[in-house]
């Protein structure tokens, strides 16, 4: 490697590490929010009070602002079905290490449950977002838009959903009340709009476009908060039952982005964000999940926090091999 080439290098993970940097103090400042309770409000009560506005008003506004302005390109199609083959093969690979390692053949029924969830769903809008907006600019916040909304949370919401009440409550889960949920996520709608009037040459007038603008700015500080807010590092002793799960959600999961991402077209910083995707940390949104289907939820909260937590040495790590 030159001496330029090798300036280079550390340059790109400097700032790859100065911006996760700047995240971690944020996700710290949302978890010491346990330890002073500001106004009495319980933390849980804060982070879905707060989830809720972003999910209902603020992510919407910024999906349509973000797909109006998106040049509409093979990333519209070829980031969804990369979102696609990474959650499905992170059930497939959780599925057989789980069923298969015989370390790890013996663990019950709701931890296997959750290590197949962890091992699939990334927290690619809550984190990934933000992440690829301050790394490669917020006009590449649609690949986080379309990698979660078309691809990552539809199959969440239906094959994850049947996985949960497989081996947690046993509930009967409809797969038409599965797909409603779906349809009725605000945010979808945001980009249901946002491409309808793309596709129509509709001229949005200026106002519109700024107040999207404003209210697509706090998504971003909000949803890294609540991440911090969400974390529980209270039962890391069993962290090492989610090893396999985590290695590969973390190690393999970024590859195989990079590389589906990079046979479907993608290149530059465009499969740089479908890449940092794949990267992401356990979706916090599984903990829900977990806790409405009787899975181990303790076990759910020690393998975001894990992961969350390790993600500032692996995906530098990641990004520096890939690219």
């Amino acid at each position: 490697m030159t001496q330029q080439g090798l300036l280079l290098y550390f340059i790109k993970g400097a700032i790859i590490n100065s911006v996760l940097y700047s995240f971690g103090l944020i996700i710290a400042a949302g978890y010491g929010w346990r330890f002073f309770n500001p106004a009495g409000i319980d933390r849980h009560k804060a982070r879905h009070a707060l989830s809720v506005a972003v999910l209902h008003f603020f992510l919407p506004a910024l999906a349509f602002g973000l797909m109006v302005s998106a040049r509409v390109d093979r990333s519209f199609i070829a980031v969804p079905l990369t979102a696609a083959v990474a959650t499905l093969s992170g059930i497939v690979a959780g599925f057989a290490a789980y069923k298969l390692l015989p370390w790890f053949r013996a663990i019950d029924r709701p931890a296997f449950g959750v290590m197949v969830l962890a091992a699939s769903f990334g927290n690619v809008t809550y984190l990934g977002l933000p992440v690829i907006t301050e790394m490669l600019g917020a006009q590449f916040g649609y690949v986080a838009i379309l990698y979660d909304l078309l691809a990552a949370t539809p199959v969440l919401l239906t094959i994850g959903v049947f996985i949960a009440a497989r081996y947690g409550s046993g509930k009967a889960v409809s797969m038409a009340d599965s797909l409603k949920r779906v349809l009725k996520l605000p945010p979808l709608w945001g980009v249901a709009a946002g491409l309808a009037v793309h596709a129509a040459g509709v001229s949005v007038p200026q106002i519109i476009l700024d107040a999207a603008s404003l209210m697509g700015k706090a998504v971003i500080p909000v949803m890294t908060f609540t991440v911090g807010l969400a974390l529980d590092f209270r039962d890391m002793k069993r962290l090492p039952i989610a090893v396999p799960a985590l290695a590969f959600k973390l190690l393999a999961v970024p590859v195989l982005a990079w590389w589906v991402g990079s046979r479907l077209g993608l290149t530059g910083d465009a499969l740089k964000a479908v890449t940092i995707e794949g990267a992401m940390p356990v979706m916090v949104l599984s903990l829900v999940i977990a806790d409405e289907f009787d899975l181990d939820v303790p076990l759910a909260a020690t393998c975001i926090a894990f992961s969350t937590a390790a993600l500032f040495i692996t995906m530098p790590v990641m990004m520096k091999i890939l690219f």
